[in-house]
């Protein structure tokens, strides 16, 4: 009988079934939470049971769980809390975190250095686990010069444009300071999409209202600089 995992904790885990477990009983369990963090024949017995309507979401509390399989989900639930604390995977569920988190990797940076340049190749997409990221691009005034165009801090991402369309970077990104990424990949985007097709439209969902809110807070900013209150001088005045 097969699963899927809203929520998992050391001490249990809520999972969504389509058929109906009685509560008291127990039952085995085995979980591919990730390459590498395979736990199996968990005894666990059924707390709660909630009727769906086409399923049942059970909680189930894990029964002499031992130190290296709490080890193994505490850290997967960290991987797990990482990418539902990216605004852009909010929604998705526990079960789907763990599938995305296995398509990308994980990618140190030391401060100041690149991640990539303007005008370079865009491949992939980005999203900040800890430090800063600044994002750069050569200054109108002084060629010589970057202006800063935005500083993206834990939790948020840039580069989404390269899961659309595979063209050029049009700024660049360095290391604010030291700091980790999780980086997915337009190959590991296909693979999603192939594996799980229903979550790769529900990111590219998020992706399209993302950009939807910056076009409109872009539109505002130019709204108000053309229609800002600038002090309006008189031709004659000071003439006699």
């Amino acid at each position: 009988m097969n699963g899927v995992i809203s929520n998992v904790s050391a001490g249990g885990a809520s999972i969504t079934f389509d058929t109906f477990i009685p509560l008291g009983k127990k039952v085995s369990l085995s979980f591919n939470l990730r390459q590498g963090a395979d736990l199996k024949n968990l005894t666990a017995t059924v707390i709660r049971v909630q009727d769906l309507q086409d399923s049942f979401q059970i909680a189930l509390q894990f029964l002499d769980i031992t130190q290296e399989a709490r080890d193994s989900i505490e850290a997967v639930i960290n991987d797990i809390y990482f990418l539902k604390g990216i605004k852009l995977f909010t929604n998705i569920s526990h079960d789907e975190a763990i599938s995305l988190k296995a398509m990308g990797k994980e990618v140190r940076y030391k401060a100041d250095e690149v991640v990539f340049i303007e005008g370079s190749e865009g491949d992939s997409f980005y999203a900040v686990m800890n430090g800063k990221v600044r994002i750069t691009k050569k200054s109108n005034i002084d060629s010589k010069s970057d202006e800063v165009l935005a500083l993206i801090r834990e939790g948020e991402f840039f580069g989404e444009m390269a899961l659309f369309n595979e063209g050029k970077r049009s700024a660049n990104a360095i290391a604010h300071s030291e700091c980790v990424l999780f980086v997915l990949t337009v190959d590991d985007f296909n693979r999603l999409d192939n594996e799980n097709h229903k979550l790769a439209v529900r990111i590219l969902v998020e992706f399209i209202k993302t950009l939807a809110r910056r076009l409109k807070t872009m539109n505002q900013e130019m709204v108000d600089l053309l229609f800002s209150e600038t002090p309006i001088r008189d031709v004659n005045e000071g003439k006699k």
